[in-house]
């Protein structure tokens, strides 16, 4: 195949001088190229042939001005061999040291041919003048300034190579420099947008799920027929989904909405119970807003309320209303209004949830409290939301590695997980509530577990030293899943 390129349909031919011209410059390249790597050594910055040149004829310069300088001052003894020092010898040392090697010896070679010139021109013909010559050649004197100039270009070369690898490693780390400059600007800028998503919305689902869980845990063992916490769980409700004006209120024996607010955020008016909104959601059972298809398009515009959703326990018994009157434009989505529901049903899911983790309490005397009512609280949101979660057991040995590992995986804790260890049959139990995580969430866990086992124990797998057992939340009643889960470690 032909190495001319082919022109495409309207491309302008190919003009001959444009390629003479490309020809000629291609070929400067390689003449450039060849002269580079000759001349490398006698340019201490590039291998441009150029300054090469220049150096050498600088060279030649300066040794024949300081020959005649030398012939002006002292002709009878221009060489200074006579003398007590021979300071001519410095303008090849200086040379060396200035361009390397390579011009010192030229400079010598200069040298020469100078003190040749000056005995040439003592005798009368040629002949004598090479005789001449020979014989009076001072072989020691310019051996010992042909090593002095090597030295200095020897020094000259080591400095300028350290000189130009320090250039190298500057530059490299300039660009490094810049380029950090460049990630650090764009790290703040992407903080600072971090710190305006977090203005609207602090706290992630599993840390609100925490929070609550710690508002409420005590009372609903306590007393589990009093509202936990209110005011705190509208202040969750404002950090997570945006709420700026709220109330929260309660059933009185009879089914009755009471008119005072049990807990409110923001400015919030009296109730009116016969708005359009709160009918439909005490009807319907469920969380309503002012976008609900159902909803009657004139009731929507009637309605005083962005949201209500009422407060119901385990058992479907009503206790108490939420309502929402201001909430940002842009908040009234589809996300923020799951994230609420959630939110409800787990806040008013440990109403009365109390009576079924007391029976598991019962059943299994050393199960954590939060252990138990977590796992009624998350089976209630897998039937209402379907959101799964799911319980690890890791069966350990009794054996020192055992333990170790052990002690090792029960610090791999997260801020939402739930942790039971406990003893059985002289194995050691590590239980472990993962809330809001499915199948592949059992897998990323159990994966994390096992690089840290091999990270500290090896390259042995952590079956070799546990056996694992899962279970899904909402497979089974939470009074019977539990025991179940602990009577498969025990086996």
């Amino acid at each position: 195949m032909s190495d001319t390129p082919r022109q495409g349909r309207g491309a302008e031919p190919q003009r001959p001088w444009a390629a003479g011209m490309s020809t000629a410059l291609t070929a400067g390249q390689k003449r450039q190229k060849f002269w580079s790597r000759f001349f490398t050594r006698f340019d201490t910055d590039s291998g441009s042939p150029r300054k090469a040149v220049l150096r050498i004829i600088e060279t030649v310069a300066l040794v024949l001005a300081a020959l005649l300088f030398a012939h002006w001052v002292a002709p009878e003894d221009p060489m200074g061999i006579r003398a007590q020092f021979p300071w001519l010898w410095l303008v090849p040392a200086i040379l060396a040291m200035r361009y390397g090697s390579t011009l010192g010896v030229v400079a010598v070679a200069t040298m020469m041919a100078g003190w040749y010139l000056l005995v040439h021109g003592h005798q009368a013909s040629e002949a004598d003048a090479v005789a001449a010559a020979a014989q009076a050649f001072p072989q020691s004197y310019f051996l010992g300034g042909l090593v002095l100039t090597l030295l200095c270009g020897q020094f000259a070369e080591v400095w300028n190579a350290r000189s130009r690898r320090l250039r190298a490693i500057n530059a490299y780390l300039d660009e490094r420099l810049t380029m950090l400059t460049k990630n650090h600007f764009l790290l703040r800028l992407s903080h600072e947008r971090l710190e305006q998503d977090l203005l609207s919305k602090p706290l992630t689902l599993r840390e609100s799920l925490d929070r609550m869980r710690a508002l409420t845990l005590t009372q609903i063992l306590l007393d589990p027929s009093r509202m936990p916490a209110p005011d705190a769980f509208l202040q969750i409700l404002a950090q997570s989904c945006q709420v700026a004006s709220a109330a929260v209120y309660v059933c009185d024996a009879a089914g009755h909405i009471t008119p005072e607010p049990a807990a409110s955020v923001g400015k919030v008016s009296e109730l009116a119970a016969d708005d359009a909104l709160v009918r439909y959601c005490l009807a319907q059972r469920k969380l309503g807003h002012i976008q609900t298809e159902s909803l009657n398009q004139n009731l929507r515009n009637q309605s005083r309320y962005l949201v209500c959703a009422p407060l119901l326990n385990f058992d479907g018994r009503l206790f108490g209303l939420l309502v929402v009157e201001q909430l940002p434009f842009v908040a009234l989505n589809e996300d923020t209004l799951q994230l609420m529901s959630v939110l409800i049903d787990y806040y008013a899911d440990g109403i009365e949830v109390g009576g079924t983790a007391r029976s598991i309490l019962q059943q299994l005397p050393t199960c954590p409290p939060e252990l138990a009512v977590d796992v009624v609280r998350l089976h209630r949101l897998k039937r209402s939301t379907d959101i799964d979660s799911s319980l690890v057991a890791l069966v350990f040995g009794d054996d020192e590695i055992s333990r170790d590992m052990f002690d090792q995986i029960r610090r791999l804790k997260r801020a939402a997980d739930v942790v039971w260890t406990y003893k059985a049959g002289g194995r050691n139990v590590l239980m472990t509530l993962l809330p809001l995580a499915g199948a592949a969430a059992v897998d990323g866990y159990l994966m994390r577990v096992e690089a840290a086992s091999q990270a500290q124990f090896g390259a042995k797998s952590l079956a070799n030293y546990a056996a694992i057992h899962t279970a899904a939340i909402g497979g089974d009643e939470p009074s019977r899943l539990l025991p179940n889960l602990v009577e498969r470690c025990a086996a």
